[in-house]
């Protein structure tokens, strides 16, 4: 059984080197977006890179959680394991539905969307050395036109169905995706939105439990 993962948004596969799986792991390829696309579209449109002809998993972190969520519409996995994620639009937090609401990122130029490494670092409570690099790297890497359009696909996600097959991780201290009120969830203490890093062994042995009950 194979387990397809998705990163965060403008992350690469680099933050799921610390998860350590019975498992192989394959990395979703970031690919292209178009301005008129929503976020069902462009999960579809990466469902080309899964060979659906053998028993696999989705996993994905942070907006690669609400894009698994929606390839979910369109291909059968065994299981959809969500971490620091959400998966309908009515669990996004306010501040981020008041922001889609004015539409005010549109209005912003691209550059800004890159940004500043200290205070991602601050706001998603990093504390490791090895954290704070990644996300340093992470910040100025990214493609800020692909960032840009995937934020969009965020504020004007309209999802609100729950795949049957949904199990959560989150963090107890995640303040961009705070686990939604009634949502059952493995929760990992003292973690913030770079859980997948930060609290890698942790959430490495959860996801595994997970695994191992799949039928």
């Amino acid at each position: 059984m194979t387990v397809y993962c998705l990163t965060g948004l403008g992350a690469d596969s680099s933050v799921f080197e610390l998860l350590q799986i019975n498992y192989p792991k394959v990395c979703i390829e970031w690919i292209p977006s178009y301005k008129w696309e929503n976020m069902a579209s462009y999960a579809w449109r990466l469902c080309a890179q899964i060979d659906t002809s053998k028993p696999f998993v989705l996993l994905g972190v942070s907006f690669g959680g609400m894009l698994a969520v929606e390839m979910n519409k369109y291909i059968q996995p065994k299981q959809t394991i969500l971490i620091t994620s959400l998966a309908r639009r009515s669990e996004l937090p306010l501040w981020i539905r008041l922001i889609a609401r004015t539409k005010l990122n549109r209005l912003l130029p691209s550059f800004l969307f890159v940004s500043n490494p200290k205070w991602l670092i601050l706001f998603f409570g990093i504390k490791s050395e090895r954290g704070k690099k990644l996300v340093t790297k992470i910040a100025k890497m990214s493609d800020r036109v692909l960032t840009q359009l995937s934020i969009d696909k965020v504020l004007t996600w309209d999802n609100e169905w729950l795949p049957d097959n949904l199990v959560r991780i989150v963090a107890a201290n995640d303040r961009l995706l705070p686990n939604s009120k009634g949502a059952e969830a493995f929760r990992i203490q003292g973690a913030g939105h770079f859980a997948i890093v930060e609290n890698a062994e942790e959430i490495s042995v959860q996801v595994d439990k997970i695994l191992s009950e799949v039928n």
